[in-house]
């Protein structure tokens, strides 16, 4: 018999975890307390989705110069925040998947730049699956670029079939590339 794989998880994840459930945390965390903490998240972020006054009329346009970057791993985030910015882009960074949803919704992004590892693999194919669900329920033209240390080559497929516009490899020169792709797709769309 299969046992379900055993999770860890440290005080700071599941803290933010409930603070973005809007929920107390439990004195003994149970799974069952967890799962009503995701499923609320969940919820939450449907609902921005689907009430968010700003994804009516005009506000589907996202500007070519708002970037919004999600990656967990702080010297990747202001690295590409300083370079961006410096090229006359609005940068803005969330760190996790909740975050990372709830800034999405609230504003109009050209780009999405997500880590597909942020903060494991499962949680960068949902954050991908629920980018791509706001961008076409919306009808919005956001592009996705997925980046990743990672050298499987079934993930680049994934992604790409998942919903992603570009998947770009964390090897040599890889900000560099970043930074062509949008400057090419800026001056081909504007």
């Amino acid at each position: 018999m299969d046992e379900e794989p055993k999770i860890e998880v440290n005080k700071e994840v599941l803290q933010e975890i409930f603070k973005a459930a809007k929920m107390q945390v439990p004195n003994k965390i149970s799974d069952e307390s967890l799962m009503d903490a995701v499923f609320k998240i969940k919820n939450n972020v449907a609902n921005n989705v689907e009430h968010s006054s700003e994804f009516t009329g005009e506000a589907f346009n996202p500007s070519s110069n708002n970037i919004l970057v999600i990656d967990d791993i702080g010297v990747v985030t202001y690295q590409l925040k300083i370079m961006l910015r410096n090229l006359g882009y609005n940068v803005q960074v969330a760190k996790d998947i909740f975050s990372g949803l709830n800034t999405f919704v609230r504003s109009n992004y050209a780009f999405v730049i997500m880590d597909l590892f942020v903060s494991t693999e499962q949680e960068g194919y949902t954050l991908l699956n629920e980018t791509k669900k706001i961008i076409t329920k919306n009808n919005l033209n956001t592009k996705i670029v997925v980046i990743t240390a990672s050298n499987k080559a079934e993930n680049r497929v994934k992604c790409l079939n998942g919903g992603a516009d570009v998947f770009l490899k964390k090897d040599a020169g890889w900000q560099d590339k970043l930074v062509d792709l949008i400057e090419n797709y800026n001056s081909v769309s504007g």
